[in-house]
C-alpha cells in the first residue's frame, strides 16, 4: 500500500514539472576531481543534461562568464593547459528547443607553481646486512604516483623499476632521488632533493704507525698505514681524516708524511671500494699523535730578526773601528811632536859641555789623551842627570840613572 502511495506521488510530481516546463537541472563534473590543479594539468568536464539522449543537445563550458568551450556536440571535453583558477559551469541547448538549461557553478583552484617533491631517509648508512627506508611526498594533493631514481661514482643515474609507492627500501648504497606524477597524460613534479645512502661492510680496520718512538718531534717522518681485515683482494681508496675533518684520500693504504705542530690530534681511517664509492667500511679506531717542538725552532723563528739586526751591528762596528783609526793618527802625530822638542833640549845640554854616550827614548801610549814619555839616558862618571820638570808633560815620571854620579 506505501509503496503504491509513492508511486502516485512521483507520477504527480513529473506531470506537475512537465506541465510548467521544468526538467532537472544539469551536473557538470570533472576529472580527476583533486582539491588543487597545477598549471598545466589536463582536465575533462563532462556536462550531463539528466534528459534525453546525448545526441539531443550540444554543449558548452563557461568560466567566469566567458565561454571556454563553445557549443558542441560531446558532453565530455578535455581542457588542455589548464592555466587559472575560476567558477566553472556548463549549458546545454536541446535541438528542439531554443532555451538552454545550465548547471551549477563548480569551482576550480589551479596554482601557478609546479610543486617539488621532497625526499626523506630514515637513515644514511645501511647497516650491515639490513635496508633503509625513503620517502618521497608532494605537498598537499592527491593522485601521486612516484618514480625513483639511483646513480653511483661510476653508473648513470637510472629509473628503479617497479617502484611507484611512495615509500621503498633499498639495500645498496648510492645517490637517490624521486619525483612525483599524476594525470593523464602524465604531470610530473620537479625532482627531489638529493640523499647519498651509503653500505657498511663488516670488514674491520685499524691503524698503525711506522715509526713509533715514545716521543715525536716537529720535522720528523712518519708513515700511517691503512689496515683491513679480509679485505686483501679487494681494491680500497683510503680516506683519512683527524678531528672529524678529512684531511686525505689515497689509493694506497701508507700515507707518509713530515709532522709539524699542527699535526697532533686523532687520526682515523675507513676504506671504500673503488667500484662502488658509497660501500665503505666503519672507521676505524682512532690513534693519537702528540709532537713536540723541537730546539731549534725559537733559532728558526729569529732569523729574520737576526736579518734585520746583522747588518746595523755590522755597521755600528764599522764606524766604531774608523773612530779608533782616527784616534790613533792623532795620537802619533802628538808623540812625534813631543820627541821632537826632547831632542831639541838635549842638544842643548851637550853644547854646555856635558857627554853623552848613548841615549834611549821610548814612548808609549798609557791612557785617555795622555802620552806618557820614558827617557833613559846613559852617563859617564862626569855626566849629570837632567830631572824631568812636571809641568813639561800632563803625567810625572821619576827617572832613575843606570849608574851612580861621579
Amino acid at each position: 500500500m506505501r509503496n503504491r502511495s509513492l508511486s502516485v506521488l512521483g507520477l504527480v510530481l513529473l506531470n506537475t514539472l512537465l506541465c510548467c516546463g521544468q526538467t532537472p537541472d544539469a551536473v557538470l563534473t570533472i576529472e580527476p576531481n583533486w582539491p588543487t590543479f597545477y598549471r598545466g594539468e589536463f582536465v575533462t568536464f563532462i556536462c550531463d543534461m539528466n534528459e534525453g539522449e546525448e545526441t539531443d543537445w550540444s554543449y558548452q563550458i563557461n568560466m567566469n562568464g566567458q565561454d571556454v568551450i563553445p557549443y558542441n556536440f560531446y558532453k565530455s571535453y578535455i581542457l588542455e593547459h589548464l592555466y587559472q583558477s575560476g567558477e566553472y559551469h556548463c549549458c546545454g541547448l536541446r535541438r528542439s528547443s531554443n532555451k538552454p538549461k545550465c548547471s551549477k557553478t563548480l569551482s576550480v583552484t589551479v596554482s601557478a607553481y609546479r610543486p617539488r617533491a621532497t625526499l626523506t631517509a630514515g637513515s644514511t648508512t645501511i647497516p650491515v646486512g639490513g635496508s633503509v627506508t625513503l620517502s618521497c611526498s608532494v605537498e598537499t594533493s592527491a593522485g601521486w604516483k612516484y618514480r625513483w631514481f639511483r646513480r653511483t661514482s661510476d653508473i648513470s643515474e637510472v629509473r628503479i623499476d617497479n617502484e611507484e609507492n611512495r615509500d621503498i627500501s633499498v639495500t645498496q648504497g648510492g645517490i637517490y632521488r624521486c619525483d612525483g606524477v599524476r594525470g593523464n597524460p602524465d604531470f610530473y613534479t620537479v625532482i627531489s632533493n638529493e640523499e647519498t645512502i651509503e653500505t657498511k661492510f663488516s670488514n674491520k680496520v685499524f691503524v698503525t704507525q711506522q715509526p713509533n718512538p715514545p716521543q715525536i718531534f716537529s720535522g720528523e717522518t712518519i708513515t700511517l698505514t691503512c689496515e683491513v681485515q679480509g679485505g686483501e683482494t679487494t681494491e680500497w681508496t683510503y680516506e683519512w681524516k683527524r678531528s672529524e675533518t678529512v684531511l686525505h684520500r689515497i689509493n694506497s693504504k701508507d700515507w707518509t708524511f713530515i709532522v709539524s705542530e699542527s699535526s697532533s690530534g686523532d687520526y682515523m681511517c675507513q676504506c671504500r671500494r673503488r667500484d662502488d664509492w658509497y660501500s665503505s667500511t666503519q672507521w676505524s679506531k682512532s690513534i693519537t699523535l702528540s709532537v713536540s717542538v723541537t730546539e731549534s725552532s725559537p733559532v728558526s723563528s729569529s732569523f729574520p730578526v737576526l736579518l734585520i739586526v746583522g747588518p746595523v751591528i755590522g755597521v755600528i762596528l764599522f764606524i766604531l773601528l774608523l773612530l779608533l783609526w782616527r784616534h790613533r793618527q792623532f795620537k802619533d802625530l802628538c808623540c812625534i811632536r813631543l820627541f821632537q822638542s826632547e831632542s831639541s833640549s838635549q842638544s842643548s845640554t851637550t853644547n854646555h859641555g856635558v857627554n853623552q854616550a848613548e841615549s834611549h827614548v821610548y814612548s808609549s801610549l798609557l791612557h785617555g789623551n795622555s802620552c806618557l814619555y820614558e827617557t833613559i839616558q846613559t852617563r859617564g862618571a862626569t855626566g849629570n842627570e837632567r830631572s824631568h820638570h812636571p809641568e813639561e808633560g800632563p803625567d810625572y815620571v821619576n827617572m832613575k840613572p843606570d849608574s851612580s854620579i861621579g
